[in-house]
């Protein structure tokens, strides 16, 4: 895949007027808190990551590692990936080393926590934390540039990206019942421009 692929995930859109029209109305169908209740302390110790919740012997890291390798991955131990190729499709950085890159959770664990996961239990939290449609593979100073910050606070630094950025966030918000707030909405439709 290069880094100027807009389908990076498996689940995300291809980049057609349909598809755009369709997530523009997904957008629409956000909803909006401005000023949520209060809510618990993010802490990230309640939010287990890299389980294998599907009991296929492969943990949540290593199976998106191999899922988003653009040519087979080498898996050793069972399943530890040792090689692949991947392109980071928030800044377009291509490597051949699985420890060079962060499995980022495409809305984070802190954003999901104030957008209304501070009122799951314990499964719900490893349910997102691990689902193969939450996580990206990308660089760790892609990850660490974007830590929990929404997009109207960060965007990717490589723009052909943001069409596919802004499809998947309004998917996950979607499917996980959880709210947005008015800057971030907007900051969405404007990474949809780019869809078009």
């Amino acid at each position: 895949m290069s880094a100027t692929d807009s389908t990076w995930t498996t689940s995300g859109p291809s980049d057609t007027s349909l598809e755009s029209d369709a997530v523009h109305g997904q957008l629409a169908a956000l909803v909006i808190d401005d000023d949520p209740a209060p809510q618990s302390v993010y802490r990230r110790e309640d939010w287990p990551t890299w389980d294998d919740i599907d009991h296929d012997g492969c943990d949540a890291r290593n199976q998106a590692l191999i899922a988003q390798s653009t040519t087979p991955a080498v898996v050793a131990g069972g399943c530890t990936v040792t090689g692949g190729t991947w392109t980071s499709p928030y800044d377009g950085v291509t490597t051949t080393d699985p420890g060079a890159l962060d499995a980022d959770h495409m809305v984070p664990l802190a954003e999901v926590n104030r957008s209304g996961g501070s009122t799951w239990d314990r499964a719900e939290r490893l349910a997102y934390a691990n689902d193969q449609g939450v996580l990206v593979m990308v660089t760790a100073h892609a990850n660490r540039s974007k830590g929990d910050r929404s997009p109207d606070q960060w965007r990717p630094t490589l723009e052909s990206d943001w069409c596919a950025y802004a499809t998947q966030w309004i998917g996950l918000k979607l499917k996980w019942h959880l709210t947005a707030t008015t800057p971030e909405r907007d900051a969405l439709g404007q990474m949809l421009d780019r869809c078009t």
